[in-house]
């Protein structure tokens, strides 16, 4: 798979904008149809050019070991002002800052991922981050207080449109707040002229004017979300007017037609979502209804407190009695999210994303179209299409040394597109790199994890592992059950259990088949396992073998542990590539150990600038001094290794070599 460049990504997004404008035409010929199909047609140019390819050029320029997504970054003129507006919420909103600054000003990098997780689970997730829906709460509250002060409604509205041009400009202009306010100025146009003015038109400005400023925009998630939500709703209001009988009224009518909107849009948002955070909640529309009034509420209340920052005694009241609303929104989430079965997890391929996306459109066409038979069916196509799309196959292995910094996680991709994992990297109250690095990078390149195997307890591999458990939910997960452990490991095992995750114990002598991949087992057996005090002595060690393409898998196995598999099966340890035991440490890699594997390639996974000072120049000489290409990902961020059973490709920051 090549890299795409930047230019690349940028002709993608320009294709979208080019789209939009194309809608805008068919939208000013009054074919809101053809308007609709157009602009989620832009969505799925930039969700086509983001999902197809890996941005080698970022992932080299930002040392990230997963798809760089385009985050948007404010206009260098703008970014002061949303400076001062996160120092203001840092500083009255406490705790709680994190979810207010995503809230109030789009910046989302300090929120805990848990938390993402939380409202993704509920179906919410798109209510985290500032967007039409929040700029509208504004701008109505907005327009009531000014109407209540007694200006006329033509001043109030012009008056709330400046007011709401300033708020965009102060959070930085994130391309869904300008959508929403472009949309605002076209209504407050269209009432100043006296003229009706389809709301797929003013969608097209609001969804296209972001593209012309900045093109990368079509590949930013919150754009999608936000043009695709509101092409929902729009949809939505339709069909709910259509469908819904003259006799049903009053609140139960109200209800009624939320529902219906809510649906259609969890369903149009349904691919962008499972695409981006695996899973899909079957919660959303009830979610959506219950959080709608509390975000009604607690909007205006966050941006009244960030308008009286000047004010300390005053945004600090306000701040103070933002806190229950806070508390109920949050509420909302982890109820959607502890409802049994309310999350579909999912790991589409880029055919079932694609057929989704497509299904997507032909239902908000069938909403707004009066002859909705056609595009009902090809939505019935579509979603049988991604129901029954084979499973991707090839005849290549991948095996991905995931930079985590100092820890190991190896993933290992079949050729059928299934990942088997071989530890989680680090754990603690700061970083879980299952959440941060781990999940994300399989789930962006999509397939099902069939098999977790934890080498052993030390918090550096099984730190992460309890979250890649609940994230991926592998059906069966092997370890050396050594008797001691940390706590990262004793709570991966507690996330087995309560998942009913299939638990072995790995043996010296076990073979383990995933789609033509094998594993062989040669450490440790129980009788070696009893004596040792080191859980570093304890290491499972598995030689990946596909065709004639082999590699040794050591964890963390020290010297003892090498020792005993010299003296216990010297002819299955060759192998063409090593993993580097303990992150390069002196502990291991032993000479005699070195001779006996013969590596052609030697990868080490270690944080740059460790504490701990590895690798440790004798061992990285030692693997030279044995004919081994030493890679690191403290250098090289992520590697990957592919192999066709009979050679071996390497690929570093979107470099690819054969190995001799």
């Amino acid at each position: 798979m090549t890299g795409l460049s930047a230019d690349s990504v940028a002709a993608a997004a320009a294709r979208g904008a080019l789209a939009a404008a194309v809608a805008l035409v068919a939208l000013l010929t009054r074919r809101p149809v053809v308007g609709a199909v157009l602009l989620l047609a832009a969505v799925g140019v930039g969700v086509g050019g983001n999902a197809a390819r890996v941005d080698h050029e970022c992932m080299a320029r930002e040392r990230l070991p997963f798809r760089c997504r385009p985050r948007y970054e404010p206009p260098a003129l703008l970014a002061p002002w949303r400076d001062h507006a996160a120092e203001a919420i840092d500083r009255y909103f406490a705790g709680d800052a994190g979810l207010v600054r995503a809230l109030l000003i789009a910046d989302t990098k300090d929120l805990d991922p848990e938390i993402r997780d939380r409202y993704a689970a509920a179906g919410i997730v798109h209510m985290l981050s500032i967007s039409g829906l929040h700029v509208a709460i504004v701008s109505g509250a907005m327009l009531l207080l000014l109407q209540a002060a007694r200006l006329p409604a033509a001043a109030a509205r012009w008056a709330g449109l400046s007011l709401v041009l300033l708020y965009v400009l102060i959070i930085g202009a994130p391309p869904p707040a300008v959508r929403s306010a472009v949309m605002i100025g076209a209504r407050a146009v269209s009432l100043a002229l006296q003229r009706n003015t389809s709301p797929w038109a003013a969608l097209a400005w609001g969804g296209g004017i972001p593209l012309l400023y900045q093109p990368r925009t079509a590949v930013d998630l919150g754009w999608q979300l936000s043009v695709s939500g509101f092409a929902a709703l729009i949809a939505g209001r339709d069909v709910a007017e259509r469908v819904l009988p003259r006799s049903l009224d009053g609140w139960r009518r109200k209800i009624a037609s939320e529902l219906t909107v809510s649906v259609v849009a969890s369903f149009a948002t349904a691919p962008l979502v499972a695409w981006h955070f695996g899973r899909v909640s079957l919660v959303a529309p009830f979610a959506n209804i219950a959080a709608g009034p509390v975000i009604a509420v607690l909007q205006p209340t966050l941006f009244l407190g960030l308008a009286l920052a000047w004010w300390p005694a005053a945004a600090s009241l306000v701040a103070a009695a933002s806190y229950p609303m806070v508390r109920a929104f949050d509420l909302v989430a982890l109820a959607g999210a502890s409802v049994p079965w309310a999350t579909l997890h999912a790991a589409p391929s880029l055919l079932t994303a694609v057929a989704l996306g497509v299904a997507c459109v032909a239902v908000l066409a069938a909403c707004v179209s009066h002859f909705w038979e056609r595009p009902a069916l090809l939505a019935l196509a579509a979603v049988t299409t991604a129901a029954f799309a084979p499973a991707p196959s090839s005849t290549v292995v991948e095996v991905h040394m995931i930079d985590v910094g100092q820890g190991d996680a190896i993933a290992v991709r079949t050729p059928r597109g299934r990942w088997v994992l071989f530890d989680a990297g680090r754990g603690d109250a700061k970083r879980d790199a299952g959440r941060s690095t781990i999940v994300p990078y399989l789930r962006s390149r999509g397939g099902a994890l069939a098999l977790l195997v934890i080498t052993h307890a030390d918090a550096d591999h099984a730190g992460g592992a309890a979250t890649v458990l609940s994230s991926m939910r592998p059906p069966a997960m092997t370890e050396p059950g050594f008797a001691s452990g940390t706590d990262t490991y004793a709570r991966a095992l507690a996330t087995a259990r309560q998942l009913h995750t299939a638990w072995r114990r790995a043996r010296a002598g076990d073979v383990i088949v995933v789609d033509g991949v094998t594993l062989r087992v040669l450490a440790p057996d129980s009788a070696w396992m009893a004596a040792q005090q080191n859980p570093n002595s304890a290491c499972v060690v598995v030689r990946l073998e596909y065709g004639g393409a082999t590699m040794l898998l050591t964890g963390d196995a020290d010297a003892a542990e090498e020792r005993w598999l010299l003296d216990r099966s010297p002819a299955l340890l060759g192998a063409d590539l090593l993993k580097v035991s303990h992150h390069g440490s002196a502990s291991g890699t032993s000479v005699e150990f070195l001779e006996a594997v013969a590596p052609r390639a030697a990868l080490v996974s270690v944080a740059a600038r460790n504490v701990y000072g590895h690798p440790i120049p004798a061992v990285m000489r030692r693997l030279i001094e044995h004919g081994a290409t030493v890679l690191r990902t403290d250098q090289l961020g992520t590697i990957v290794a592919r192999t066709d059973g009979a050679g071996w490709t390497l690929e570093v920051a979107g470099v690819r070599w054969r190995l001799r």
